[in-house]
């Protein structure tokens, strides 16, 4: 009779962490559920750029920029020549009023062949940079040498 017992409790407990599992996801957001996601995919394949890129943003409309910086350092690593890769880098520094190393990865951007400049006027990421003669500067040569635009 005390193993059935034991059974229902044993059964109780099962599913009162159940409930608990289950209230704690339903309290997550959507953005930390995608976090986690993808998080999990990249401690199997660390350098899977498509996760990365998208981890990046994630962290970024989180408002965990430092996080965000990172992941864009990594991807920076991994693909140095990329001019999308290292605008967002620019983003992730600016957004951490990083602003010498926010010009450098923005200028390295547009050598790079990062060219649309609508975006690169209006991305809220780069407001830090907006006043800066460097910024200007860079949007004037981008203005002066117009290219086909990469789409971030």
């Amino acid at each position: 009779m005390s193993s059935d017992n034991e059974k229902c409790t044993k059964l109780a407990l099962d599913e009162s962490a159940s409930e608990c599992r289950l209230s704690t996801l339903r309290k997550r957001s959507q953005l930390d559920f995608e976090i986690d996601f993808f998080e999990r995919i990249l401690s199997r394949e660390p350098n899977y750029l498509e996760v990365l890129l998208n981890l990046g943003d994630l962290f970024t409309r989180k408002g965990c920029h430092r996080r965000a910086l990172q992941v864009d350092l990594r991807l920076a690593q991994l693909r140095p020549k990329s001019p999308t890769v290292m605008f967002n880098l620019a983003c992730s520094h600016a957004l951490l009023n990083q602003k010498a190393e926010a010009l450098d990865a923005l200028r390295r951007a547009v050598d790079l062949g990062y060219s649309d400049l609508d975006h690169l006027l209006s991305d809220p990421d780069l407001t830090a940079l907006r006043e800066q003669p460097e910024f200007l500067h860079i949007a004037a040569d981008l203005a002066a040498h117009p290219k086909t635009p990469h789409i971030v």
